[in-house]
């Protein structure tokens, strides 16, 4: 049984279409969303994975055409995943000419993209998998795409998490042959908690108000708009409805609109789940690969602190900054929210970091410096956040160990557990390097390495132990 969704593998569709396989399945890619909408309505016995709207950008329209030119296909499913756009290329230190994804992939990371690259091209291709088989061919080629994504071709992680709004999410739709007449679609694994209809109305004044005077006391959580094709001027209405919040049945509220609409057809009944936001393959994602990419991040956040160095401490500036305590740090990045997240960096940041990396003084112009904390910053946090992931493997290749000292309720148990000495001096070796080769004084290269020691890795061990514990 196939599977359809839009290919090729590795993108975000392909992932998708991975974790709303049904036994027996086999996940096929197609060209087009067309094509995955022309397969799966000519095969009974397959299904489809189709995005249908994304927190950043809103809804795929084409997919919301398409949901309305083919009547054999219904909404059973909906999973909300986590997007992470990282930024990609074939080496660190070849200057990037372009940037390449899919379009909407580009639009979720735009202002980003322009306040790291101004001025830099961003190009559209075919898919996100597409642009990294670019980049992988072409070093001064930048590609935004999935993790998994650089993995497969090879690529490193130049920037991770470029995209603009952090908890950015796409909706997507496990798509079924239905039996005509059965309002529900092919059977789900979950109660169908939302239904998707489409509507047409009449011509004429007052008729979206009659369309929607049935619905009176219903949780409506949408209601789109497009255009009808070959109708000028007329329009389809998606509605999505909160199933069971009236009291009322799908197939009364299905009588209802259509005493008053034109047409009136169910698109889907389904559940909405939600993946966790710390990416599934956290669990098969061997330890040494997730500490490539926390190698990569480090290449970043040196960069950041090398930008920085070039402008003075401007103590001015920071005049209000309180310092914060270590433990409270991390306490906000293993059980806090980003705001949390968000104030205590910028405590120890600018209490800590920046004199570590700045020389006495004041800049004549100090907006310069202010751009280069906000970069540092970012790049800090994604160091921290990136803590929590690799915990969550530790505990599976180190669960004997940690369960162990986790039982004692020990923080210094759990720490001691956690600590990797020979990995931790090749972190502060490389840290120095990275320095040295961002062009940093080798004396600021080794006071960079002893931020790292003193700072930066017991924060991360912090973390950990906030997790084990919490």
């Amino acid at each position: 049984m196939n599977l359809y969704y839009l290919g090729p593998e590795e993108t975000f569709s392909h992932r998708a279409a991975t974790r709303l396989a049904r036994p027996g399945e086999t996940p096929t890619p197609c060209a087009d969303l067309r094509e995955v909408f022309r397969r799966a309505a000519a095969d009974p016995s397959s299904a489809a994975v189709v995005p249908f709207e994304n927190t950043t950008q809103g809804f795929v329209t084409e997919v919301m055409d398409l949901l309305a030119a083919t009547p054999g296909l219904q909404a059973v499913e909906c999973r909300a995943i986590p997007v992470h756009q990282h930024l990609l290329s074939k080496d660190l230190t070849t200057p990037l000419a372009k940037i390449l994804s899919k379009a909407e992939a580009l639009a979720q990371c735009r202002a980003t993209l322009a306040r790291i690259y101004p001025g830099l091209p961003l190009l559209p291709v075919s898919s996100t998998a597409e642009a990294a088989r670019l980049a992988a061919e072409d070093p001064t080629l930048g590609a935004v795409a999935g993790e998994t994504t650089a993995k497969r071709y090879g690529l490193t992680l130049r920037r991770p998490d470029v995209q603009d709004a952090q908890g950015n999410t796409t909706r997507f739709f496990r798509l079924e042959p239905h039996t005509p007449g059965d309002p529900h679609g092919g059977p789900s694994p979950l109660p169908p908690t939302h239904a998707l209809l489409y509507a047409t109305i009449d011509d004429r004044p007052g008729s979206l108000l009659d369309l929607l005077t049935p619905l009176r006391g219903i949780d409506l959580t949408f209601i789109q708009s497009r255009p009808i094709l070959g109708r000028k001027w007329e329009y389809g209405f998606f509605l999505e409805l909160l199933m069971g919040a009236s009291g009322q049945p799908l197939a009364a509220v299905l009588g209802a609109l259509k005493a008053v609409a034109r047409e009136v057809r169910t698109l889907g009944a389904y559940t909405i789940s939600t993946q966790p936001s710390v990416p599934d393959d956290t669990g098969t994602t061997a330890l040494s690969n997730l500490r490539a990419m926390i190698a990569d991040i480090d290449a970043a956040l040196l960069a950041a602190f090398a930008a920085r160095s070039r402008f003075r401490l401007n103590p001015g500036l920071y005049a209000h900054a309180e310092p914060i305590a270590l433990e409270d740090l991390a306490r906000a990045f293993a059980k806090g929210d980003a705001t949390d997240q968000t104030r205590a960096l910028r405590r120890f940041y600018l209490t800590t970091v920046v004199p570590y990396i700045a020389e006495p003084g004041d800049d004549p112009e100090p907006r310069g410096a202010l751009h280069a904390d906000t970069d540092a910053i970012a790049a800090l946090a994604r160091r921290f956040r990136f803590a929590t992931r690799v915990i969550a493997r530790k505990r599976v290749e180190q669960a004997p160990a940690l369960r162990a000292a986790a039982a004692t309720g020990d923080p210094a148990r759990v720490e001691a557990a956690l600590l990797n000495e020979e990995v931790e001096r090749r972190v502060l070796a490389r840290s120095q390097a990275y320095a040295e080769r961002e062009g940093l004084s080798p004396a600021l290269a080794q006071r960079t390495a002893r931020l790292y020691r003193d700072y930066l890795l017991p924060i991360s061990r912090l973390i950990q132990v906030h997790v084990v514990l919490g």
